[in-house]
């Protein structure tokens, strides 16, 4: 609790020295008229249960286990998403399968050294 409170006072500490740099050139200033920045999902960002909808699908389409790369390529291609398959992307797929692994609803093969995905 103390650690969090600590990085707190430091954060408020950086904040204070960021509104007395920007009053160094411009004394003036209404600081409390500059908005807070918002963030915003990225275009490709998928809504919640989305890709584990679509693994499902791809899952019960296909009778072989489908490997992680092949998983995230196929998952790519239905939500409309041209090029290769980045490191982000398979780190969501992945993140999606591991949590269904864990609720019982997939099994994990390794085939030929590759990780690959089926339905229970």
């Amino acid at each position: 609790m103390f650690e969090l409170m600590a990085r707190v006072d430091v954060m408020a500490n950086d904040i204070d020295a960021l509104d007395r740099a920007l009053r160094l050139f411009d004394p003036g200033i209404d600081l409390d008229a500059i908005p807070a920045l918002q963030s915003r999902p990225k275009p490709d960002w998928a809504l919640r249960g989305e890709v584990a909808r679509i693994v499902f699908a791809i899952l019960k389409e296909t009778p072989e286990p489908l490997s992680t790369q092949a998983l995230t390529a196929e998952i790519m291609a239905r939500r409309g998403f041209a090029g290769e398959v980045t490191r982000l992307h398979l780190k969501r797929v992945r993140k999606c399968l591991d949590r269904q692994k864990t609720n019982g609803r997939l099994r994990v093969q390794s085939i030929g050294g590759l990780i690959c995905w089926q339905m229970n």
